[in-house]
């Protein structure tokens, strides 16, 4: 059984639980917040909570999936900070951090709001719903917002303020500072301003009271007020036009209403179902949205809040679809030994994980099943590191070569000469050998130093292998090659290959092959001459770096430079890992079979298999006998 702790942090009170994998609230505490100290003290009394509430339950800290925190104010979800919170005072606290460092658990932090519709969606009233939205009727107006089971929180987590649209032009003051918001109309505070101003009109209503609170408004209608019923009446309608613009907006499963006033229950929903089936859009002729009240109270947060990491989410990991080449030196063990299917034949390269428009990696699992990869991060940029944006190019493409012929002798450009004259990025690479015929090997820089004229002349005469630097390769070796070093994979090797996302190849020979057009294939000698490096490599054979024990195995480093860092991972058992914010993992499955734990999720891996690790999923665990390598920026 996976659990989570649920943290729902008020302006008043902090309330936690330990909430299983099913749902269900286990032990819960509530102590005071006293959010005039410090925040550090702040977080210290919530790790205590937390750490606490583990000790009651008898549960070890492997068996928590994290912490998952409900904030009020804008909280960045990505980064893990509460950017500001007028409640608590507070401006870019660095949450998740700190309760990371004080209690070893992973940590998100998310609004309030939307950690309550996510609790309403996974065992509240809208259980089993994807598309769910929640306004909270308070001294405010807040509001959650579930699309394809996914929290909508703009960037920077500062979006899905429903309380904060215009409802009235230029109309009441907001504490927003703008005029006319949904907030000023719609909240218990607006009801009770409202009551009072029609009640100075009329001395008999039952309104005029010194402490009016929201349910007295109803109360009074209740009890025949007829100055209560109108201010009901013109309050409903403005509730009625913010739930028909949510309807018409997002057309939800099914649009929930909490906060005090919700404890009205079908007094309040009935007219705005009514209101919203005559005023929305398509009313009688498409599906409209009923409205309902919310169901689990004060521990909707706490729930949601442990959802941000039990929820099957599109944060977790997803399995990718690779695209395939057809090369004429390609062989067929791709096919054979990693089940690639595909009609092509030869099979040359399986582009395990790729936003190229060249051939881009499709997503197998989850709701995103059947989409592009790169429509994936264009959608959640910060999936793949913090800072990106939908604009953000993404930099690697990771490929399985099989090349039963020889490659051409080629060269690649760095990124400024890539910039300057094709649009692209350069293409600095690595290789990991995954298998080798005996006599197998590759061209690997320059044997000595030649100048460009030498260089020419070995091409013009065909004599250009003659200078460059034979390596044989076997089984496990690694060879970096940046941009600029001449190039060539030998016949018979199987290879898994690490660049930059780049489809530039300048070829300097190749045999007297030609293409499936009968005609020899291209050279790009003036290219290849301005970027080849004519020098011998300065990178050593790999790996250089011992392998290190960890717990369920070792982890070697193979290459780390400044575009991307890949690892060798042998998994014999369980192995942690952590994604954190500031990239992606990308794993690629090189033999055996296991499955990538992540929170409630089992994500089967094997031979051949390549997933994404999204940037802030958090921690994972990878289970079973697995030699797999990982990559990230």
């Amino acid at each position: 059984m996976q659990y989570a702790i649920g943290i729902d942090l008020g302006g008043t009170n902090i309330a936690a639980g330990i909430v299983d994998e099913t749902y269900a609230l286990i032990a819960q505490e509530s102590i005071p917040t006293d959010a005039s100290r410090p925040w550090q003290d702040v977080a210290a009394d919530m790790a205590a909570l937390a750490l606490r509430l583990c000790g009651t339950c008898g549960l070890e800290q492997e068996d928590c999936a994290g912490i998952g925190v409900g904030s009020p104010g804008t909280c960045d979800s990505a980064s893990g900070h509460v950017v500001y919170s007028n409640n608590l005072g507070w401006e870019h606290v660095p949450l998740a951090d700190e309760l990371t460092r004080l209690t070893g658990l992973p940590c998100r932090v998310s609004n309030d709001a939307n950690c309550a519709v996510l609790g309403e969606a996974v065992a509240g009233a809208a259980k089993g719903c994807s598309d769910v939205v929640l306004i909270t009727l308070g001294t405010g107006v807040g509001s959650g917002i579930l699309v394809h089971g996914e929290l909508m929180e703009g960037t920077n987590g500062a979006g899905a303020e429903m309380g904060h649209t215009a409802l009235v032009c230029g109309g009441e003051p907001c504490t927003c500072g703008r005029r006319g918001c949904a907030e000023s109309y719609v909240s218990a505070t607006a009801l009770v301003r409202q009551a009072r101003e029609a009640a100075r009109l009329c001395p008999q209503s039952l309104l005029n009271r010194p402490q009016l609170q929201a349910k007295d408004v109803y109360d009074a209608r209740d009890a025949g007020d007829e100055t209560a019923a109108s201010v009901i009446a013109r309050y409903e309608a403005y509730l009625g036009e913010m739930a028909t613009d949510v309807v018409n907006l997002f057309r939800p499963q099914v649009l929930l209403i909490g906060g005090g006033i919700s404890g009205q229950g079908a007094a309040l929903t009935e007219p705005l179902n009514r209101y919203v089936q005559e005023h929305g859009f398509g009313g009688g002729r498409s599906f409209i949205t009923r409205v309902e009240t919310a169901r689990l109270g004060n521990q909707a947060g706490i729930i949601g809040a442990a959802a941000l990491w039990l929820h099957s989410r599109d944060d977790g990991p997803l399995l990718l679809r690779p695209a395939f080449k057809d090369y004429l030196w390609g062989g067929n063990r791709l096919k054979r030994d990693f089940g690639k299917q595909t009609d092509m034949t030869p099979l040359a390269e399986s582009w395990e994980l790729s936003c190229h428009p060249d051939g881009p990696s499709v997503i197998e699992n989850g709701s995103w099943a059947g989409k592009t990869l790169q429509a994936y991060l264009r959608a959640y940029p910060k999936r793949l590191c913090a800072g990106a944006d939908a604009k953000t190019e993404f930099p690697l493409l990771i490929k399985l070569i099989d090349a039963a012929q020889p490659l051409s002798v080629q060269v690649h450009p760095d990124d400024e000469y890539a910039r300057r004259e094709e649009n692209s990025l350069g293409k600095t690479e690595m290789w990991v050998v995954v298998d080798a015929a005996p006599d197998a090997g590759i061209y690997y820089g320059f044997r000595e130093n030649i100048t460009l004229e030498q260089m020419e002349e070995a091409i013009r005469t065909n004599t250009l292998t003659d200078r460059l630097n034979w390596v044989p390769a076997k089984p496990g070796d690694v060879f970096f090659i940046p941009a600029g070093t001449v190039h060539a994979i030998g016949a018979g090797l199987l290879i898994a290959e690490v660049q930059q996302s780049s489809n530039l190849t300048y070829r300097v020979y190749d045999y007297g092959r030609v293409g499936a057009d009968g005609k020899p294939r291209a050279l790009h000698i003036r290219k290849a001459l301005d970027v080849a490096l004519r020098e011998p490599p300065v990178h050593a054979v790999g790996p250089t770096e011992p392998e290190r024990p960890v717990r369920g195995g070792s982890i070697q480093t193979l290459v780390h430079c400044d575009r991307f860092e890949v690892s060798r991972l042998t998994v014999c058992g369980l192995m942690e890992g952590e994604v954190g914010t500031e990239s992606f993992h990308a794993l690629l499955c090189l033999d055996g079979e296991g499955a990538i734990l992540c929170g409630a999720q089992s994500v089967p891996l094997c031979r051949g298999q390549s997933a994404f690790l999204p940037a802030g999923m958090g921690a994972y665990r990878l289970a079973g006998e697995m030699k797999l390598l990982r990559t990230t920026l």
